[in-house]
């Protein structure tokens, strides 16, 4: 449940899951032998290790993770213990102490660790939040005790930085949902609890539905449909979102269906792009299972790294030369550099919702995405647009000049065997209607 995934190449030790519990179990023993209380306070960090990992900067990684850990290390006891989990949190356990103990260590962590620190000409701003269990009088079992120090941690969050709680018996439920997510997500894959819809997308020029977008959906045993706005950060942050993407892929390319027609889009990150072996991987499974790529769109967010990074631009010529479609997801949310931009060989350009959204009412829209819209056919690219819900803002977007429509006024998401049975029918639908 602790254990970290990250990037194998990052070479910043933590420790394991199995350390936290001996350690735990260790303290527990001592503490009811002695009649003693126990405090076990998750820690999170919010600072950019994983942006310095991702650029590949270990060394300071390594600094700032040495910098913080001394400081840690100075504003415990003797008898405490930190234990760091993943690349950004740590549990201490805090033996033989009282509450308020407790809050006067907690607030002597906070202290210390949230500052500004110097790197070379780097500096970077820290900061945590903490929760915390006390033993015996939140809880008993080592798994609950985490697991409500976890909640308060995130509870503490919705007030600001740098803040603790302690759990006092009344939990707070959006806290403890986050918790059971994010410990349950390893496991959502292999317990048959994932499956697949996908919303259809309307090609404007044929007036079909050429394509369709793979979505995730997780119905968790308790808590219900998981939405994937819940589920997705923890699965990015966790690296389980590796593991989710070539689930996803492979899912499609067991459909292998010629008579729909359709591609397949599915999402993905900068970060999953630059995995070892990347292309190879995808490239073996659409041959595995004889599926052309280019029945496939590869949607990759629109982020600072697409237009930096050079690696990225190679490994997105390397899929475009084997056949994938590519397409730049959430475009227009602020990264954009014309000088790279064109450098990148895409098909699509796939507009940012909450762009579109704040355009919706706006008269003066038409400015601002026609440019946009035309620069983008001139580069002989074709644009999506999502998040379509009416039949005003369909006949709008249409006549900007949109090549592919998407949003519940074209279809909510559906299962393949709806979308076999019905992609006549939203055809029929879509094209029956009259602009007013």
């Amino acid at each position: 449940m602790f254990n970290y995934t990250g990037n194998n190449n990052d070479q910043i030790e933590l420790q394991s899951a199995e350390l936290l519990y001996e350690r735990l179990q260790l303290t527990l023993a001592f503490s009811k032998r002695y009649r003693m209380s126990t405090a076990v306070c998750y820690l999170k960090l919010h600072f950019p290790f994983e942006k310095l990992i991702f650029n590949k900067d270990f060394e300071k990684a390594r600094s700032l993770i040495n910098m913080i850990m001394t400081r840690l290390n100075s504003s415990i006891r003797d008898i405490d213990s930190a234990i760091r989990i993943n690349s950004s949190e740590f549990v201490l356990l805090l033996a033989d102490v009282t509450e308020d103990d407790c809050k006067m260590i907690c607030e002597r962590i906070i202290n210390a660790i949230s500052d500004t620190y110097q790197i070379e000409f780097n500096h970077y701003l820290i900061s945590c939040n903490i929760g915390i269990c006390m033993f015996p009088y939140g809880a008993e079992d080592p798994e609950e005790l985490i697991a409500l120090s976890k909640a308060q941690m995130y509870e503490s969050e919705t007030i600001g930085n740098n803040h603790f709680i302690i759990f006092k018996g009344d939990l707070n439920q959006n806290s403890y949902r986050k918790v059971i997510i994010e410990n349950d997500l390893p496991y959502a894959l292999r317990k048959g609890q994932l499956y697949v819809e996908y919303q259809p997308q309307f090609q404007v020029k044929n007036s079909k539905i050429k394509g369709v977008e793979s979505l995730i959906r997780w119905n968790h045993p308790s808590l219900g449909q998981v939405s994937p706005n819940e589920f997705i950060p923890f699965a990015e942050a966790s690296g389980v979102m590796n593991d989710l993407f070539f689930w996803l892929l492979k899912e499609i390319c067991k459909l292998n269906d010629e008579t729909l027609d359709l591609t397949y889009s599915i999402n993905l990150s900068v970060n999953q792009l630059l995995l070892n072996g990347f292309v190879q991987d995808v490239s073996n499974i659409v041959n595995k299972y004889s599926v052309p790529a280019k029945s496939i769109t590869l949607e990759i967010t629109e982020n600072i790294e697409i237009y930096t990074l050079k690696e990225v631009e190679n490994i997105l010529h390397s899929l475009k030369n084997i056949g994938f479609n590519i397409a730049l997801d959430d475009f227009g949310n602020g990264y954009f550099s014309f000088s790279n931009f064109i450098a990148l060989p895409i098909d699509f350009i796939k507009l940012d919702r909450d762009f579109v959204s704040s355009l919706i009412n706006n008269k003066k829209h038409k400015h601002v995405i026609s440019p946009i819209i035309t620069m983008a056919h001139n580069l002989g690219l074709e644009v999506i647009i999502e998040g379509i819900e009416d039949d005003y803002q369909f006949f709008d977007w249409r006549n900007l000049g949109c090549d592919i429509i998407q949003g519940y006024y074209i279809s909510k998401p559906i299962s393949y065997d709806q979308l076999q049975k019905s992609i006549c029918d939203i055809e029929l639908k879509v094209n029956s209607f009259k602009e007013k």
